[in-house]
């Protein structure tokens, strides 16, 4: 399979423009907390946290001469930084969505090159992935309902609770537990 990337919906290679190789780090820098003390030898370390994780495509213009200047005037519009945050998906990494703002110079290589790099930054350096919706009707008390998250980060589900009965609900309680 030829790899590809979406942008917005889009597919490059529907634009004239193939994926050469993408650069994604495992994991973002990550930026320390961490304070010098006169006198004292070391540092006090108040714990990290990831900063922006970036994303580099190389891209290889395919159309043929009269239409090069046409992919690169839509490649231009479609990173431009202007238009705030985009969406990527790989063709190999499908349902794995890349929230990234444009994030460099969209510049030819050499004279003659037909190569575009492409720098993007995503402020929130995790992906994302289909929202999974559930709907349960709970008609019981108690009842015990198990949400589970497939991600590799824990993150918290968002529960909506709507009265549909006739009674008043006096009170509820949620737990949220993570099973490691």
């Amino acid at each position: 399979m030829k790899p590809d990337v979406k942008v917005n919906n889009v597919w490059l290679s529907s634009l004239g423009a193939d994926l050469l190789d993408r650069r994604l780090p495992v994991l973002p820098e990550s930026d320390e907390y961490t304070l010098k003390l006169a006198d004292t030898d070391g540092l006090l370390n108040f714990g990290s946290t990831y900063g922006a994780r970036t994303i580099d495509l190389t891209l290889f213009i395919t159309s043929p001469g009269a239409q090069f200047h046409t992919t690169l005037a839509q490649l231009a519009r479609m990173f431009n930084a202007k238009r705030g945050e985009l969406t990527i998906e790989f063709s190999d990494m499908p349902g794995k969505y890349y929230r990234a703002v444009y994030n460099g110079t969209l510049a030819l290589g050499a004279t003659g090159s037909r190569e575009i790099n492409v720098a993007l930054k995503m402020n929130d350096p995790w992906p994302t992935g289909a929202e999974k919706v559930t709907e349960v009707e709970i008609t019981k008390s108690p009842e015990t309902i198990t949400v589970d998250s497939a991600a590799d980060v824990n993150a918290q589900p968002i529960i909506t609770l709507t009265n549909t009965g006739t009674t008043t609900i006096r009170s509820f309680r949620i737990t949220n537990e993570y099973t490691l």
